[in-house]
């Protein structure tokens, strides 16, 4: 978006309920709780809460499937680059592409709404575990969390906001699932089927999300149940589980939230725990509305808030290494447990038998209470069968339920289904080629996939830092690749097999050296032979250094004035507000 003609204060209507005003200082927002001051350098934008948002674009009826207004924006079917998925990652590849002028591309989102896991998460106690100030993106904060720690629902609002007031929107395609993609070396170009048809892109930018595709556990009976069944990321609202018997099964970071919040409400909770978890105190903190609006006030403060948070987060994700620091929150941990765990056999059946860091540490002030209550039975082993409406866990104990929640985690890695829908020029799937050790270049890009770009990709991720500082690294990368590609004339790009081989030898080697390797525990970080394929295995600075400017010597290159290739003109930058 540009600072319209109009001149100095001028308002101007974008579409159902946003209002752009140009180079006003001290103009009030609206929110869900306060009115506060915003200041933007070019202009202000009229956030909206979810509740009063209508997230969706208004179609033209006389538009064909998948048009955009505006002469720069993709043509109906084929647009320079294509992102799937419209949560955070997929917004922030956005941002960054309009940041550097280029907007010719869509946004392929397999729901009818942004946000992505914050969209799809609407279970009980749902929020951050992370201090909120880390969850947003530098390139536009957030300064109207109402906690240190923020419920999902705000997150949602935030996302929302940065679509609509950006424009993202216009490039966003609601229930556009990406059923596959394959590259056409012919034409230089990706051609992607979804339901409404197919999209061809030159650049294609996978951003589904790392925790997009719950993971179902194969139990023996489950399908047979006769009482509701359901993964946390599908919350069934139709359900009522009060006064009900209810089966929790897993004790990860959903359980954690989750447990506390239907503990009160139930007749009989029964907590099905393959392995406990590390959980430190959360140190929760209202943020009062003066501080909101100080925040809204003073982008820079939001950015040294930001900051602030990260240095705090970058030294406790130095335990991936450091056994000290390991050492040291684990006798947190251990304080923790016996404080609010009175019952000693109870305290020793939720104590973790593996190094601190090894599987992601939890923070939580109710769950251990909430697991020491008289209605709640904690059994371990995990959920082995179903017998009718009885729960058998694997250190043989028995339950009869009504009904049953799965917090049993996501399909990562190799087994995330959109590993499975991306093909190579002959027709393999990245799956095939990885088998069970994903692997890329930067976590990014794979030989043999032409023009692809994958966001928190293979060993691109932090479990401990801000993840969206990867995300926002990655999508400067990839803005940076496609604007270098239009100036040298390059239509295809493809990174060198050695080179992918020589950097995956040294997360290899760099992994084989963390806690994620050498904790002694089974994560969701971990391939079947026990290695790191998820987590970037030093700190985030590093990420961001050596993806800081796109480099074309790694990359076999396609020169031709055509698809990636063809010149970015006129290039329209867009300078984005300070906050969201």
């Amino acid at each position: 978006m540009r600072p319209h003609p109009t001149g100095a204060g001028a308002t101007v209507a974008d579409g159902p309920g946003v209002t752009r005003t140009t180079r006003v200082s001290g103009d009030l927002r609206e929110t869900g709780r306060s009115r506060v001051p915003v200041h933007h350098e070019a202009f202000t934008v009229e956030a909206m809460t979810s509740e009063a948002l209508p997230i969706q674009r208004p179609v033209d009826p006389a538009a064909p499937p998948g048009s955009c207004d505006g002469p720069h924006g993709p043509s109906p079917r084929h647009s320079r680059v294509a992102v799937v998925g419209a949560g955070f990652t997929g917004l922030a590849v956005g941002l960054a592409l309009l940041r550097r002028g280029v907007h010719d591309f869509v946004l392929l989102e397999r729901a009818d709404d942004v946000g992505g896991v914050w969209r799809d998460n609407t279970y009980p106690g749902v929020g951050v575990d992370t201090p909120s100030p880390l969850y947003q993106l530098r390139a536009m904060t957030n300064p109207d969390w109402s906690d240190l720690y923020a419920p999902g629902h705000e997150v949602q609002d935030y996302a929302r906001r940065l679509a609509r007031s950006t424009g993202l929107l216009d490039h966003v395609r609601f229930d556009a699932d990406v059923l596959s993609a394959r590259w056409d070396p012919a034409d230089a170009r990706w051609r992607i089927a979804t339901p409404s048809g197919e999209f061809t892109a030159d650049v294609l930018v996978s951003a589904a999300g790392l925790v997009a595709d719950p993971k179902l556990p194969d139990v023996e009976g489950l399908a047979d149940f006769p009482g509701p069944v359901f993964h946390s990321a599908r919350w069934d609202h139709d359900a009522d589980l009060t006064g009900s018997r209810v089966a929790v099964v897993g004790t990860g970071a959903t359980a954690v939230q989750l447990v506390p919040e239907l503990q009160p409400r139930v007749a009989e909770l029964h907590v099905l725990q393959r392995t406990p978890a590390w959980i430190l105190p959360k140190p929760e903190r209202p943020v009062g509305e003066r501080t909101r609006r100080t925040l809204a006030a003073n982008p820079l403060l939001c950015r040294m808030q930001f900051d602030v948070m990260y240095v705090g987060a970058e030294l406790l994700a130095a335990t991936r290494r450091s056994r000290l620091l390991r050492e040291a929150l684990t006798r947190v941990g251990r304080r923790h447990l016996a404080a609010q765990t009175p019952d000693p056999q109870l305290r020793a059946r939720l104590t973790p038998d593996f190094d601190y860091a090894c599987k992601r540490p939890l923070v939580s002030n109710d769950y251990l209470p909430a697991m020491s209550a008289p209605n709640t039975t904690l059994h371990t082993g995990g959920l082995t069968r179903v017998e009718g409406r009885t729960v058998v866990s694997g250190d043989g104990s028995r339950a009869e339920v009504d009904a049953i929640v799965l917090t049993t985690g996501f399909e990562v890695g190799a087994t995330a289904p959109i590993a499975r829908r991306i093909h190579d020029a002959h027709g393999r799937s990245l799956h095939d080629h990885w088998g069970s050790y994903p692997r890329a270049y930067l976590g990014m890009s794979y030989p043999g996939f032409p023009n692809l770009f994958l966001m928190q990709g293979p060993n691109a991720t932090s479990g401990a830092s801000s993840t969206l500082l990867f995300s926002e690294a990655q999508a400067r990368y990839v803005a940076d690749a496609v604007c270098r590609m239009a100036a040298e004339g390059i239509r295809a790009l493809d990174v060198k097999p050695a080179v992918e081989e020589r950097w995956t030898r040294r997360i290899r080697r760099r992994s084989a050296r963390t806690v994620y390797e050498t904790g002694g525990c089974s994560s969701y970080y971990q391939n079947d032979e026990g290695v790191n394929v998820v987590m970037w295995p030093a700190n985030t600075a590093e990420y961001q250094l050596r993806t800081r400017r796109f480099r074309l010597s790694p990359f076999d290159v396609e020169r031709g004035r055509t698809g990636a290739g063809r010149p970015l003109h006129p290039l329209r930058p867009v300078r984005l507000a300070a906050t969201a």
